[in-house]
């Protein structure tokens, strides 16, 4: 098991951090996390979900 390293903060950082908590808090208060995406439908057509409409480019090989 390590040991624990006790770290001191100066007068000045430890009110920077808790400024920094007390913004942290009220930010999480005021605008309360998203909802997730609904999860995608697998199907038999489309198992990983149906494609986007932007198919990748293709890489172009070039021959010497």
């Amino acid at each position: 098991m390590a040991d624990l390293i006790l770290i001191q903060l100066s007068p000045k950082h430890l009110e920077r951090l808790k400024q920094l908590t007390d913004a942290s808090r009220l930010r999480t208060a005021l605008y309360p996390a998203r909802e997730p995406r609904p999860v995608r439908r697998r199907s038999r057509q489309y198992p990983g979900g149906r494609p986007t409409w932007h198919a990748p480019r293709l890489r172009r090989r070039y021959i010497r």
